[in-house]
């Protein structure tokens, strides 16, 4: 099972959903969770139904600023429990025996000035003993002067008012990989800055259950912000999931390469009693073999790309014309 987690910057413009839909397919979460959605449920649901999830819970934005969204497909049970323009908290379940945990995706505020109304809530939102706990998202915050580079040193007391909040929460960092910092601003020369305001956070009970947990910093595309993906199952355990029925996928018959692949398989000898089923039966393994290859090969290739451009951004120092 995996969570995204995801400043988005508006989901008004369709590149930004056909990024979040490639995301969705390469990451394969059972849950998403959405900030600066700048957009109504209406809009939500459209791109719910565009990256193939089932189910969403949603805090319309006020205008044209904030927004927040929780989207889940049926392979997990989740259970609102509370909301805010600030947060959604939901208790999680992946199995019918499994005792829920409490999932916050939460959005800090950007004001700096009302950043304290923030901690706060997260105060407030903390769980009772012994509930696991993941809270995740963008925080607009920063721990300490390290998690910072560039433009003017942020004040102590700001810095220690987070610390407390999330040291009175009992939470502690997930295990992240990835890139150092999950925003920029985006220009160049001496006002260039990064910092790493996404985070996840989980109480000890969260991390006992999922110990193996991580989480990972993104390349950024499109939003200044970077999408962590967190994993509570290793890909081994992953690969043992039964493979679903045959299916043509009518986006095949879109490929120069899909005819000449079915008229190969149909034209080859079989055996048995019914010519057809076993001229089927090439086809559906031809296919399944040519499409396995080809989105190996796809995904080879967007990684390799996005490598490249999390590179980049790693060593971007600004310095850009």
């Amino acid at each position: 099972m995996s969570i995204i987690s995801w400043n988005c910057r508006g989901l008004g413009n369709p590149r930004t959903v056909r990024i979040l839909n490639r995301l969705v397919k390469d990451k394969c979460p059972s849950l998403v969770f959405l900030m600066e959605t700048k957009c109504s449920k209406a809009r939500i649901e459209t791109v719910k139904r565009c990256i193939k999830f089932d189910s969403c819970l949603v805090v319309d934005s006020k205008g044209s600023s904030g927004g927040l969204a929780m989207l889940w497909k049926d392979d997990v049970k989740v259970q609102l429990f509370n909301f805010s323009r600030w947060h959604i908290s939901v208790y999680v379940k992946t199995s019918a025996n499994e005792t829920p945990w409490m999932l916050t995706g939460f959005y800090g505020h950007p004001m700096t000035s009302k950043r304290a109304q923030s901690w706060a809530l997260l105060r407030v939102l903390k769980p009772t003993a012994p509930t696991a706990w993941m809270c995740i998202g963008d925080f607009n915050e920063i721990t300490s002067q390290s998690e910072k580079m560039g433009a003017l040193i942020r004040p102590y007391k700001q810095l220690e008012a987070f610390r407390e909040a999330i040291e009175f929460c009992d939470l502690t960092g997930l295990n992240t990989r990835g890139l150092k910092f999950t925003w920029s601003n985006r220009r160049s020369g001496r006002g260039f800055t990064k910092e790493r305001l996404d985070r996840g956070l989980a109480n000890e009970e969260w991390n006992m259950r999922f110990h193996n947990a991580t989480c990972m910093v993104l390349p950024t595309i499109k939003s200044d912000h970077s999408p962590l993906v967190v994993s509570l199952v290793s890909r081994s355990l992953e690969s043992g999931r039964n493979f679903s029925r045959f299916r043509f996928e009518a986006a095949w018959s879109l490929k120069t390469e899909c005819t000449a692949i079915i008229q190969a398989a149909w034209s080859k000898a079989t055996g048995g009693s019914s010519v057809i089923s076993g001229k089927l039966a090439n086809c559906s393994k031809a296919l399944q073999h040519w499409n396995s290859t080809r989105r190996k090969e796809e995904q080879g290739s967007l990684r390799q790309k996005m490598k490249r451009i999390a590179d980049l951004q790693d060593d971007d120092m600004g310095n850009h014309g």
